[in-house]
């Protein structure tokens, strides 16, 4: 969690020498290696429920962590574990959560400061999961090393990490030693914003802020739902129905902003913007509220 000097803030395309095709996005054309596909079919080969997705046993993953943080001396820079009251009940059967067979290490990745609101990227993919009841640890993290992510993985959890450019805090051969840990790599963009070359290099999926606040049921089928929607079958996330979409979607849009400072758990800074102009979303059927 971090903007600047406060901390880096504001969300998919591998790197390879295969043919490549192409990928709209926006009024640029962007070229999608051909191995994109291929990546990307082998994560939803071992994440179908017939291939043993989730661990049988309800309780998901539960107990503290080494990397738990302790609160009294968090900042903006806190590289600890931070999970919301619904994730903390996990170890109890009664709460649905289940582990995952084979734990995903999903990167939200965007430029620091560039208003495409990987922030709600980073929420959105840690609330899919949680929707599902599958158990995920999320992070902050500045510099990416294979220890730090080998060290997370401990818990059993899926792996969520935030982080912005990682050109000034590692060497290409550093970035090329953790690369292959990452299952995902979900990158924001947005018109009239400068891209991450080196994140667009390697990234799995891409979002783009235009989707995100469009009104819903506009021509185009872009929206949020639609986007969280491609998200959860990018993550192989299976078996949310419309309404836990449009659940997700309605949590997204009030989670609490600080009044100071960074929300350890939610990455949220106290001048970030909820909507990006888009109406609030009608509260889900269901929801008590």
């Amino acid at each position: 969690m971090a903007c600047g000097l406060a901390r880096r803030a504001w969300c998919g395309v591998i790197g390879a020498t295969t043919a490549p095709r192409q990928l709209r996005l926006s009024k640029t054309t962007l070229l999608l290696p051909a191995a994109l596909a291929q990546r990307t079919s082998a994560i939803a080969m071992w994440a179908t429920p017939a291939a043993g997705r989730l661990m049988a046993t309800i309780g998901g993953v539960g107990g503290g962590s080494s990397l738990d943080c302790g609160g009294a001396l968090c900042h903006a820079e806190c590289e600890g574990r931070h999970l919301d009251d619904v994730e903390r009940t996990r170890s109890d059967p009664v709460s649905g959560f289940r582990s995952p067979a084979r734990p995903s290490v999903v990167v939200a990745a965007s430029r620091d400061m560039g208003r495409t609101a990987s922030t709600w990227v980073f929420n959105a993919v840690r609330l899919l999961y949680r929707q599902a009841r599958e158990s995920c640890d999320s992070y902050w993290l500045r510099r990416l090393e294979p220890g730090k992510v080998q060290e997370r993985l401990k818990t059993g959890a899926h792996l969520l990490i935030k982080t912005h450019e990682w050109t000034d805090q590692m060497s290409r051969q550093e970035f090329e030693a953790v690369r292959p840990m990452f299952t995902h790599v979900v990158v924001s963009v947005r018109e009239g914003f400068p891209v991450d070359p080196d994140w667009m290099r390697v990234a799995t999926h891409v979002i783009r802020f235009e989707d995100i606040v469009a009104k819903e049921g506009n021509k185009s089928g872009t929206g949020a739902v639609a986007v969280l929607r491609a998200l959860a079958q990018h993550l192989g996330i299976e078996g949310l129905s419309e309404d836990d979409l449009h659940t997700v979607d309605y949590e997204l849009m009030t989670l609490p902003m600080p009044s100071v400072g960074c929300d350890p758990v939610t990455k949220h800074w106290h001048f970030h913007k909820r909507r990006g102009g888009r109406p609030q979303p009608h509260v889900p059927s269901g929801s008590g509220q």
